[in-house]
């Protein structure tokens, strides 16, 4: 018999934060045992049925922690519905998840997991979990050179009514930055990089927290295990 907060058993599903499980109880969108449940349940995880809609949750009984190489051209989804996507690189009957995303044309360092505690650990920006990019360019920024460059990714520009900046960056060549985030916006460097005047030739992620891509030694469509304290 294992008794377990019900937000952190949402949480570990993989479902959603702990923070948003609350939100699905208070909604009473989520049963246990068929009953609408209130915040601070506490369940049975052997016995107890959790429904979230008409849906049953799943808590793995151990969890894993892989990085993988995404390639360039693959969307970050278990589903094939809007382009090629990670799940034909993942083993047969995973229930592994990606942690976060990368757009199609970016590739590098995904972490994938079945522990929904840790996707949001790293994840979410008040934890403070940094993630390292290099992007390189084509083209010249008009008359700001590369002082004006890092400058403007780190005060930012507006961009539809919203701000996108970042933590730090740095010229590491001629035409490639290394760039440091905790909080990541949907196509953020891309959009930056446009609205500079930089047309992107490549973004790859090579670390996040203490993990680096260059010291797993995987091709791209590979994966590895690894273990928490790897990247935290």
């Amino acid at each position: 018999m294992i008794k377990e907060r019900l937000n952190k058993v949402i949480s570990r599903s993989g479902y959603s934060s702990r923070r948003k499980a609350d939100e699905l109880i208070e909604s009473g969108k989520v049963n246990v045992n068929g009953i609408p449940a209130k915040i601070g349940t506490i369940i049975d995880t052997d016995t107890d049925v959790v429904t979230i809609g008409e849906k049953a949750i799943e808590t793995p009984k151990h969890f894993e922690y892989y990085a993988f190489y995404k390639p360039k051209g693959i969307i970050t989804s278990l589903s094939d519905a809007q382009g090629e996507s990670i799940k034909k690189c993942l083993p047969q009957g995973s229930s592994l998840y990606p942690v976060g995303r990368l757009d199609k044309d970016t590739e590098g360092l995904l972490i994938l997991t079945n522990d929904g505690d840790f996707a949001n650990e790293i994840t979410h920006p008040s934890f403070n979990k940094q993630k390292i990019y290099h992007l390189e360019f084509d083209g010249k920024p008009s008359l700001i050179g590369k002082e004006g460059i890092i400058r403007r990714f780190t005060q930012g520009i507006m961009f539809h009514g919203k701000k996108y900046f970042v933590d730090s960056a740095k010229f590491i060549g001629n035409s490639k930055i290394e760039i440091t985030i905790h909080e990541g916006k949907s196509r953020q460097l891309r959009i930056i990089a446009g609205k500079i005047g930089l047309e992107v030739k490549s973004l790859k992620r090579v670390a996040i927290g203490k993990l680096k891509l260059s010291r797993l030694h995987i091709s791209p469509g590979k994966m590895v295990r690894i273990k928490i304290e790897d990247v935290i």
